[in-house]
């Protein structure tokens, strides 16, 4: 404990707290030499975290502070009632602010987040706080909210000062959400890391200015993690390793080996990886399909999340997994009884065409388009072969798209074959192309960024593929039948086809009512191609009213070329129940991560994705968690006439019969699926193919699947089952504990704001929710609320937009305000309210005001109440014990209490002790303070005439109690501590004995059945693990004395908080 000694040394001690500057330190080192500094942590509430170094006799003010504190809590006279509200206020706010470290299984951080919290949320949580390095895989199943899922665990860490700086890897169109998310709902703010965010740090900076230096918490798209200018300051910052560090990786199954072949090769963005997550002490990935298939790949990912347990090339045990996977279905979970949509997946079928409709003369022209081009291509060896076919792949993917975006690839597929009997085939494809297998879904994703100019160059290479030794004559007949089709196709490319027609019957049937206006529902369409989504688009436009004033706003569109401020803007307006958006027309650069469940439940493919795994991510746009409706329909069409339909058909159903049966496993059979026709559909095949598809069963990928994730669904549900109830007792247990009370977060947050100047009407209610207002103009006089109140607006300022007409526009009006979730009659969430919650950025700037070194100064913390809870006046003595580790991080935090029968003319004897019995005491305190009636001078005068006695009494008993708390703390930390220790040094031993067990047996058997590129990566692989033995029989000296370092207690500290008399009441 503090030593209560009032003689100040020349040279304060490391551990001692002292007073300078205006703040409370912690000595966390003391002078090397003549001229340096004692070494200084913040410990003051409001500047936790924040270092100096200071010589300690140059400066004024610096003195010991412990005593001074106590000695003024007894100096301090009486108030009244309204004084009363003061100190109950600062009461409850430091006990909010309170955490600890010490007890593993205690939930903090859902009661410091404005979030609709369902027990499963919490498994992610309790498996972090159970690891000493948090390296954690949450696979949850698409929607089920793997973001708060990761900010929940985030949060925890920065309560138990586990985590001092983050960077989240996240999809380039995912980034913003993710920043939004976490500022909306934990308060925590991130810097997205972009060129705009690099020009304007330098502006203010200087080019040499690191923006990884400049804060703690980042945001960055995968898509940068190649790019040198944004990661050489990132590893100048994490050094070789940075302890309190935090890497969170979205869509990791993009890190894992991929390859069609018998073993997954690693990507650039694989190695990227690599280089930088191990710099990282902490670790969580997410991915809703994390196993491809193959062992190595998984095996590879999960290195990359703890190389402590997991090695590449070494096969996955389930029993190594459990601890730091989290995997969930929406199936199990509803079978359980958790509100998710049923999903419905429908064909529309397209029946009774004329036999000469465009749709189906042009596929069936394509079909004997690719008869022509494969008695050409048969003799060419496998690998040109397979390339030469993807133009036909390209040109079928397109027809079956639409007309349109057949025809512009079409004609530069002639333009290809032209350049081709030109004789420039030679200039245009090398001879000496590596074999590789093509990888359509790579392919896709490429054709999603590429401008169309760049589109039409791949096009035309694929066109020549293969006609560098082919006779002019035949080129000229190919050349002969595709200008054939571009005719019948320009004929027909800006009509609608019969799906447009459906759709138009189909939105004047649903979305608009019989008058031609439009009803509160909606519907998002799906489609590959831009040229495709033009199309649709201005189909489409014959539904909008010229008259309509939101005309323009009725059919909206999300693309890969859309500005971030634009899909952001996008997004909004579809998820807000009062915008007039109705229609959004999709392509594939919404179909990962996107939250459009809100406010639609109606979804049509337009085309369908050849690659299931993205036929899911579009479903999983509105089949996800906090959709308001019981079901959600997926629609796609088929054409009954068009004998490829029946592949693609085949394809759907045996996606969502293997989804259900195996979970995301079941995207690996998919994917085998698919490999079936990386050629393109053959026509003349099509109907066994798709009597292969239905009848496919799980092959050995699919059972390595199953069985490395530890699959099988009886076992799952079992497991949920138990994890459910497990964690709804835990939950309630820490509600119990440090639950946050919404309603007296109100009222201190209302307190606060009436003491800063500013207001609120309450303007109604959202069910069971008050909703209020805030009073703007209360606060306009000072211009550092603003930034505060422009979080509460309903849309950021764009690009360019001038403050004042942003401020100004309807649509980034104030929000209203709640203290608990607003939730509208049909379950959605109410857009236009703001849940405040403890971490929120208002909400700590209003509390603030109770934590801050002046109003503590200020505060007269000896007060009276009368109050029917006693019928004896009573006296209640408070105090905070901290705990601080090392760089003046807090272990412990805790509020203390000791209570006595009041008595005037006897030293006081303090009621039992015990933790029961003291939260009881400090429950009756709060709930005499929530009540609280201005005592009368006469008792005030009466009472506090003996505060300095009775702090002098009680402080004893305080004091040994808290060191008696802190005695018990610190032991559970060490034992702990001891007890990772040991189990890490267990792991390490276990690892590196099994790295070395299998480089001594493998027989290398499995080579001989490998390409060469498989071949390379596996012993690329195999000798990796001289390396990783290495650095785990470094890491088995270094790393358990870490973990027993971090959980010394370097200083311990007991402040005062208050003084309070229990009047009765009559």
């Amino acid at each position: 404990m503090a030593s209560h000694s009032g003689i100040r040394p020349v040279q304060p001690g490391i551990g001692q707290f002292v007073s300078l500057r205006g703040r409370l330190w912690m000595v966390e080192g003391q002078p090397d030499g003549p001229f340096d500094g004692h070494r200084l942590a913040c410990i003051d509430d409001d500047a936790s975290g924040e270092d100096a170094r200071v010589l300690w006799s140059a400066e004024v003010d610096a003195r010991l502070h412990d005593e001074e504190a106590w000695a003024s809590l007894g100096r301090e006279g009486g108030v009244g009632g309204g004084d009363a509200a003061s100190f109950s206020a600062y009461l409850r706010t430091v006990r909010w602010r309170t955490a600890t470290a010490a007890e593993r299984d205690l939930f903090q951080a859902p009661f410091r987040a404005g979030i609709r919290l369902d027990p499963y949320q919490l498994l992610p949580l309790r498996k972090a706080l159970r690891l000493p390095r948090v390296n954690l895989l949450i696979a949850d199943d698409v929607g089920l909210g793997k973001t708060v899922e990761a900010g929940l665990v985030l949060r925890e860490l920065l309560l138990r000062r586990r985590v001092d700086f983050t960077v989240v890897l996240a999809p380039a169109a995912m980034t913003t959400q993710w920043r939004d998310e976490l500022q909306s709902k934990f308060g925590l703010a991130f810097d997205i890391i972009d060129a705009r965010h690099l020009e304007a740090l330098r502006r203010r900076r200087g080019y040499g200015a690191n923006p990884w230096a400049a804060g703690s918490r980042f945001i960055l798209s995968h898509r940068l993690l190649g790019d040198e200018a944004y990661v050489a300051p990132l590893r100048d910052v994490l050094d070789d390793f940075r302890a309190r560090s935090l890497l969170i990786l979205d869509e990791a199954h993009h890190a894992a080996p991929a390859g069609g072949g018998r073993y997954a090769i690693e990507s650039q963005f694989t190695r990227s990886l690599r280089d930088l997550s191990d710099r990282f002490e902490h670790r969580l990935f997410l991915s809703a399909t994390p196993h491809n298939g193959h062992p190595n790949s998984f095996a590879t990912l999960l290195e990359l999340l703890d190389p402590q347990r997991f090695t590449r090339g070494l096969a996955v045990k389930p029993a190594d997994l459990e601890p730091v996977m989290v995997r969930r279905l929406k199936s199990d979970l509803r079978a359980l009884g958790e509100r998710f949509p049923e999903r419905i997946v429908e064909p529309i079928v397209i029946d009774g065409l004329p036999d000469d409709a465009p749709e189906l003369v042009l596929a069936a022209m394509l079909a004997d388009y690719r008869r022509l081009r494969e008695a050409r291509i048969a003799t060419l060896p496998p690998a040109r072969r397979a390339q030469a076919r993807l133009s036909f792949v390209g040109l079928q993917q397109r027809l079956l798209s639409s007309i349109p975006a057949f025809a512009r690839t079409l004609k530069v597929h002639i333009d290809g074959l032209d350049r081709a009997i030109a004789g420039a085939a030679a200039a245009m494809v090398a001879e000496d192309v590596e074999p590789e297998t093509p990888d359509l879904a790579a392919q896709e994703d490429a054709a999603l960024d590429l401008l169309a100019s760049s589109e039409d160059a791949r096009a035309q290479a694929d066109a020549l593929a293969g006609t560098q030794d082919a006779a002019p004559a035949t080129l000229a007949a190919e050349r002969a039948h595709a200008a054939a089709m571009l005719a019948l196709a320009d004929a027909h490319r800006t009509g609608p086809d019969a799906r447009v027609r459906w759709l138009l019957d189909w939105v004047r049937d649903h979305l608009l009512d019989a008058g031609g206006n439009w009803r509160d529902r909606r519907l998002i369409l799906f489609t590959e191609y831009e040229d495709t989504r033009r199309w649709l688009q201005r189909q489409l436009s014959v539904l909008t009213d010229p008259a309509d004033p939101d005309q323009a706003a009725r059919i909206d569109s999300f693309t890969g070329i859309t500005s971030t401020e634009r899909r952001e803007d996008i997004k909004r307006a579809f998820n807000d129940p009062a915008s007039p958006s109705r229609i959004l027309i999709c392509t594939d650069a919404a179909r990962e991560g996107i939250n459009l469940q809100s406010g639609c439940h109606d979804l049509i493919h337009v085309d369908l994705p050849w690659n299931p795994s993205r036929l899911e991510q579009r479903n999983g746009r509105i089949d996800r968690k906090l959709q308001p409706s019981d079901t959600v329909t997926c629609r796609y069409f088929t054409y009954a006439q068009r004998p490829e339909d029946v592949v693609l058909d085949a394809l759907v159903r045996k996606t969502e019969a293997i989804r259900r049966q195996l979970g995301s496993a079941g995207q690996v059979l998919g994917d085998r699926i698919a490999e079936s026709f990386r050629s393109g559909i053959d026509r003349d095949g099509a109907r066994d193919l798709a009597h292969r598809i239905r009848d496919a069963e799980a092959d050995a990928r699919v059972a390595a699947a199953v069985r490395d994730l530890d699959d099988g669904a009886d076992a799952r549900l079992a497991r949920l089952r138990r994890e459910q109830a497990d964690l709804a007792l835990a939950l309630e247990r820490a509600r119990a504990r440090v639950g946050v009370d919404p309603a007296e977060l109100q009222s201190v947050v209302e307190l606060a704001l009436h003491r800063s100047g500013g207001d609120w009407t309450m303007p109604g209610a959202i069910g069971n929710t008050q909703v209020f207002a805030l009073d703007e103009p209360r606060l306009a006089g000072d211009p550092s609320w603003s930034p505060l109140i422009d979080e509460l607006r309903g849309r950021p300022a764009r690009p360019g937009e001038r403050p004042g007409e942003w401020r100004a526009s309807p649509d980034a009006a104030v929000r209203r305000l709640s203290f608990a979730p607003a939730i509208l009659p049909d379950g959605r969430d109410a857009g236009d309210v703001v849940q405040l919650h403890l971490e929120h950025r208002l909400v700590r700037r209003l509390l603030g005001r109770f934590l801050s070194a002046g109003f503590r100064q200020g505060l007269e913390r000896c007060c009276v109440i009368r109050t029917a809870t006693t019928a004896s006046p009573r006296v209640v003595l408070l105090g905070r014990l901290a705990l601080y580790g090392e760089q003046a991080a807090r272990l412990h935090e805790e509020v203390l209490s000791v209570a006595a029968d009041w008595r005037d003319d006897a030293p006081l004897r303090a009621l039992a002790e015990g933790r029961e019995a003291e939260a009881r005491v400090l429950d009756e305190l709060l709930a005499a303070l929530r009540d609280a009636n201005d005592a009368d001078i006469d008792t005030v005068r009466l009472a506090t005439a003996s505060a300095a006695r009775d702090v002098a009494d009680l402080r004893p008993v305080l004091a040994e109690r808290a060191e008696a708390r802190a005695t018990r703390v610190a032991h559970d930390l060490t034992r702990r501590a001891a007890a990772e220790a040991q189990g890490l040094e267990t792991l390490l031993k276990q690892r590196i004995a099994r790295i070395l067990r299998e480089r001594g047996t493998d027989s290398g058997q499995l080579d001989l059945l490998l390409d060469p590129a498989e071949a390379r990566q596996r012993a690329a692989d195999r000798r990796s693990w001289d390396r990783a033995a290495t650095r785990l029989d470094d890491e088995l000296v270094r790393e358990p004395e870490r973990l027993r370092a971090a959980a010394r207690i370097h200083a311990t500290r007991l402040e005062p908080i208050g003084l309070v008399y229990l009047w009765p009441a009559t």
